[in-house]
């Protein structure tokens, strides 16, 4: 059966499911970012906490600065599933920073070792996973990510980004304003591609996009609360 046709979708939208994806019916951390889009509060999301099952792999994707990892955390504790960090689990495997590996073995060797964890994240079990931004630059990836699971695009600009980035030096593309405007525009269709759901974050703090990509997840039945 040939798959739905695409569609754009806005924040809080997704797209019509991929053949081949597995869905159940129901209701229903990582590298830390410097900064994030916002601080919800705790004791809140305690009193809300659920025991919650996925049907397969969320992957968060966007721009630095997009919250991915910050939502992803904030998620897991809200819903009692695991999440993972890309970036971060990259570096434990491989025992040096990202900035290490691109500098002694170059873009080249970080990006081979990104897909085969990439590949790595679809075959185990379900997890909420936030990824690097520039994982979207390789077809292959893109590929690994529309066929592997379920993807959540956190849509931020490249100003707001920088806004949020407590310590520039953790992220030298900010630096540059225009050359981060330029490479946030270039990633947007890349990241549009693979999207099941485009979340824009603009405003929102790190709580309530949890909450939201959770209805999100909900409406789609790739998340449920386990009886």
């Amino acid at each position: 059966m040939a798959a739905p046709e695409k569609r754009r979708h806005e924040s809080g939208s997704s797209k019509p499911r991929r053949d081949g994806a597995k869905h159940r019916g129901g209701s229903g951390g990582a590298r830390k970012q410097g900064g994030s889009c916002g601080k919800g509060s705790a004791s809140h999301v305690s009193r809300e906490r659920e025991i919650c099952e996925l049907s397969r792999p969320v992957f968060f994707v966007g721009f630095m600065g997009a919250g991915k990892t910050s939502v992803s955390r904030r998620l897991a504790r809200l819903c009692g599933i695991a999440s993972i960090d890309m970036d971060s689990y990259i570096e434990r495997r491989d025992g040096r920073r990202i900035r290490d590996i691109f500098a002694e073995d170059g873009e080249g060797f970080f990006r081979d070792l990104e897909t085969q964890v990439l590949r790595e994240m679809t075959q185990g079990e379900p997890a909420l996973i936030s990824c690097g931004g520039g994982v979207v630059l390789r077809p292959e990836n893109r590929a690994i990510l529309r066929e592997g699971g379920f993807v959540v695009f956190l849509k931020v600009g490249a100003d707001e980004a920088k806004s949020r980035i407590s310590d520039p030096s953790t992220r030298p593309l900010l630096g540059d304003a225009e050359a981060a405007r330029k490479t946030n525009a270039e990633r947007l269709p890349l990241y549009e591609e693979v999207a099941d759901a485009v979340v824009d974050t603009s405003g929102k703090g790190v709580t309530a996009l949890a909450y939201q990509v959770r209805s999100i997840l909900r409406k789609e039945g790739i998340l449920w609360q386990r009886k």
